[in-house]
C-alpha cells in the first residue's frame, strides 16, 4: 500500500518507532521521520515545502525519562500548527492532548458513558489536603501529565498524606497539576488493556498487578513479557469504540479494572497505540502491517 506522497512520522523514542519506519520502507513508502527531540527538525520539514500525504503521530503526551519536559509543549504546538494549515494529522491535536490530562481522561471516559476513579484536580500540593477528604481513603495523588507511573504516590490515611507534604515528597509533574484520585483495587489483580484503530479491535492484553507499582507499559522495551494476550471481549470494544468516538481518535489504548462489584473502571486513555512486537503467533496477525494499513487507509 505504497502512498503517492511521502509520509512524515513525529517521533521521539527511535527505538519505539524503529521497527515501524523499517516496514514502510519494505512496503515502498517514502517515510520523512521527524525526531520532536531535535528543536529544528520539524521547523525544516515545514518550510522545506514538501509536501506530506499524512503526519502520523507517535510522540506520546506524556513526559518520559531522558528527555526534556518542552518536548511535550512544543509537539501540542507542532500539531496545533499543523491542523491549522490543514494537514492530515493521524491522532492530532485534540485526541494527543486528551492523552496528556488524566482530569481530562476521567471526563472522556464518563463522556463515553463509562465509570472512572472518582478524583479532584489540583493545582498545587497546598490544595492535596482538601481534595483529599473529599475523595476518600486509600487514594493515590498523581502528576495531571505524567508517564509511565512516575511521580504517582499511594496513601491509606491522612497521616501519611501529611508526612509527604511536610517533606516536599509530592511532585505533580512538568506543570504543576495533580489528581486526587480514589483508589480501585482490581478484584482479579490485573490490569485489562485494549488497542483500537479507529472502532476496530487491535489487541488486547492482561498484566498482573504488583503492590506500588503504576507503570504497565505495553511497548518494546518495557517487559512486554509478562504481558499475557487475550481475546478482546465484545462489551469491552464496545465500550472503546464509544470512547474512540467521543476522543475523536484514530489509533489509541484504554485501560481498565475491574473493581468488587464487577465493574470495569477505566483509568488510562493512551493515543499513542503500542505496536505489541515479536508476538505474531499469538495475536494471529502481524501488527506492523495491521497498524500500517489502518493509519495510511
Amino acid at each position: 500500500m505504497a502512498s503517492r506522497r511521502p509520509v512524515a512520522v513525529l517521533h521521539e523514542h527511535p527505538s519505539w518507532s524503529r521497527s515501524l519506519l523499517a516496514r514502510l520502507a519494505e512496503r515502498d513508502v517514502e517515510v520523512v521521520p521527524i525526531d520532536v527531540g531535535d528543536p529544528g527538525a520539524a521547523a525544516r520539514a515545514l518550510a522545506g515545502g514538501r509536501s506530506f500525504d499524512r503526519w502520523l503521530n507517535r510522540v506520546n503526551a506524556m513526559p518520559s525519562d531522558g528527555r526534556p519536559p518542552s518536548v511535550v509543549a512544543a509537539t501540542g504546538h507542532l500539531l496545533l500548527a499543523l491542523e491549522l494549515r490543514g494537514e492530515r494529522v493521524v491522532n492530532g491535536h485534540r485526541v494527543w492532548a486528551i492523552g496528556g490530562s488524566k482530569a481530562a481522561q476521567v471526563e472522556l471516559f464518563r463522556r463515553a458513558g463509562l465509570a472512572a476513579p472518582d478524583g479532584v484536580a489540583v493545582n498545587e500540593p497546598a490544595a492535596i489536603p482538601a481534595a483529599a477528604d473529599e475523595v476518600g481513603y486509600p487514594l493515590l495523588v498523581k502528576p495531571n501529565v505524567g508517564g509511565s507511573g512516575a511521580g504517582i504516590l499511594r496513601f491509606d490515611d491522612a497521616g501519611e498524606l501529611a508526612v509527604a507534604l511536610a517533606a516536599g515528597a509530592i511532585d505533580l509533574g512538568v506543570d504543576r497539576t495533580g489528581l486526587v484520585q480514589r483508589v480501585v483495587e482490581p478484584a482479579d489483580g490485573l490490569v485489562h488493556r485494549i488497542e483500537m484503530l479507529g472502532h476496530d479491535p487491535f489487541y488486547a492484553t492482561d498484566q498482573v498487578t504488583r503492590a506500588g507499582m503504576f507503570n504497565y507499559c505495553a511497548a518494546d522495551g518495557c517487559g512486554v513479557e509478562a504481558i499475557d494476550v487475550v481475546p478482546p471481549e465484545d462489551d469491552v470494544v464496545g465500550e472503546a469504540r464509544a470512547v474512540m468516538t467521543a476522543a475523536g481518535a484514530d489509533v489509541a489504548g484504554l485501560e481498565y479494572l475491574v473493581d468488587g462489584d464487577g465493574r470495569r473502571v477505566y483509568i488510562d486513555f493512551n493515543p499513542y497505540s503500542n505496536v505489541l512486537a515479536g508476538r505474531d503467533d499469538e495475536l494471529g496477525f502481524d501488527p506492523l502491517d495491521r497498524y500500517i494499513d489502518h493509519v495510511l487507509r
